[in-house]
């Protein structure tokens, strides 16, 4: 698959320092990257890119959210809602921070003022299309990157380095290793994966996760206990088994699940406070939403004992957190009725 070219805008950069180019091994910074604490680094080919500045470059860099942990603190008396495994923990602001440590080297070995470097995570920038040219990882069936030894457990973070790095001919873009394999795509709950490497976020679960309003019956019967995020089609991935680069430490730690209880009893407020500073703090992920998503988790764990969690939202003044209770006691009453 070929890397398409990716557009950047850069804005005027500051040239308070003379910059020696000569100065910027691309080597160097990659090594620095790694010291900090990144899994992997490299550059995107000025081939690759339009720049504002022709004497920046691009540096892009991955950053493990592997962890071996459980991925259910349920109890029999306590169901909980699951959180996919990069939201347990804010890699987003971990990976910033890293950042910034590196623009520090930056300025201290190399003499590129790190006022003037520009730093991205989790933006509105082509951040796969970046990892992808800067030969860092292939993208996969289920349109994630992915690059061996991490699988698809990775953030992409990235810098724009006022100084012109030369094209490295060792990172070339890396093969698709997928081959035949149909394991995501086959997997899917919502059968969201249209064609590989082509998601119908309508249909994907973690798309849906974050956006409130009200989700299909059909849709709410495949969310099982998600209480933010989807990760099937990555558990499924044999490039995510076996050995895999361990995560480093984060800021943000929720853990991988949350009471359903504990949850439902809390007023915006207390969700607020719950996730502030975390990777389900944004403020682009609805605080409806997670409700709502508590709400079809209750649902499908079929306690009945958590009718009583649920039962106040059947009547609340929000549309989509109205239906959804009702159809999560309807859900509990259902399998109530099937047992003997």
């Amino acid at each position: 698959m070929g890397v398409p070219c990716v557009w950047c805008q850069q804005g005027r950069l500051r040239k308070d320092r003379c910059l020696n180019s000569s100065l910027a091994d691309p080597q160097r910074i990659r090594d620095l990257a790694l010291e900090v604490g990144f899994s992997r680094a490299g550059f995107v080919p000025h081939r690759d890119i339009s720049f504002a500045d022709a004497d920046a470059s691009i540096l892009v860099c991955c950053l493990s959210y592997h962890r071996r942990e459980l991925d259910d603190l349920s109890t029999p008396e306590d169901p909980h809602g699951l959180i996919a495994p990069f939201a347990r923990r804010n890699y987003y602001k971990t990976a910033v921070r890293m950042m910034r440590k590196l623009a520090a080297c930056l300025d201290d070995e190399l003499n590129i003022p790190r006022k003037s470097v520009t730093i991205f995570c989790n933006s509105r920038r082509p951040e796969k299309p970046l990892c992808l040219a800067a030969g860092l990882a292939w993208l996969g069936r289920n349109g994630l990157c992915i690059t061996p030894g991490l699988g698809s457990l990775f953030i992409i973070a990235g810098a724009i380095i006022p100084a012109l790095v030369p094209d490295s001919p060792a990172l070339e873009p890396l093969p698709d290793l997928c081959g035949s394999c149909s394991r995501c795509i086959e997997n899917c709950p919502t059968r969201a994966i249209l064609t590989p490497g082509i998601v119908d976020r309508s249909l994907c679960l973690q798309g849906l996760a974050s956006v409130a309003g009200e989700l299909r019956p059909e849709v709410m019967e495949k969310w099982g206990k998600r209480l933010y995020g989807c990760q099937t089609c990555q558990s499924v991935c044999p490039h995510n088994k076996g050995a895999l680069e361990e995560a480093p430490l984060a800021v943000g730690e929720i853990g991988p699940s949350i009471s359903l209880r504990r949850f439902l009893s809390m007023d915006r407020t207390a969700v607020e406070q719950l996730f502030h500073g975390t990777a389900m703090g944004l403020s682009w992920i609805s605080k409806e939403a997670l409700v709502r998503n508590a709400l079809i988790a209750a649902g499908n764990s079929h306690a009945v004992f958590l009718r009583t969690s649920v039962e106040p939202f059947a009547s609340c003044s929000v549309a989509s957190l109205r239906s959804t209770a009702r159809w999560a006691l309807a859900s509990i009453a259902r399998e109530q009725s099937h047992r003997p």
